[in-house]
């Protein structure tokens, strides 16, 4: 009784729904993560102190979603789709400020980090064993 049991009889209309579901999801989280990269925490004498939590939220979710699109499909380009649709949203949101007037992600570590955690956390799915 403690079997897993995945489902195998979808269609292919299911498949794809389910994905991009699992892409607008991968956008959604990117778009939360960089907004509050920056986050910092009140310390004591009005100090505050960096939190950048969304770099674990971003290394986390990342594996959840491609765990996930793996149940979809065993192709691991199919698989990888929330994966390369969050590293295409942080390249835009990247290269938004070559563009535009400003950009959402700042010149510094935290953005490194968080773009190696998302990378990371689609990733490590595919090594880690069932």
């Amino acid at each position: 009784m403690n079997e897993r049991a995945i489902r195998t009889d979808f269609s292919r209309g299911e498949q794809i729904g389910g994905l991009v579901w699992l892409v607008l999801g991968a956008l959604c989280s990117l778009t939360l993560e960089v907004v509050y990269l920056t986050a910092r925490v009140p310390w004591f004498d009005g100090t505050s102190v960096p939190f950048p939590i969304t770099v674990l939220i971003a290394f986390w979710f990342n594996g959840v979603l491609t765990r996930t699109a793996r149940l979809w499909s065993e192709n691991p380009y199919i698989a990888g789709l929330p994966g390369f649709a969050w590293a295409g949203g942080f390249f835009a949101f990247l290269l938004g400020g070559a563009i535009g007037d400003g950009s959402l992600l700042a010149n510094n570590i935290l953005s490194l980090l968080l773009l190696t955690a998302g990378i990371a956390g689609s990733v490590w799915p595919f090594f880690k064993p069932e």
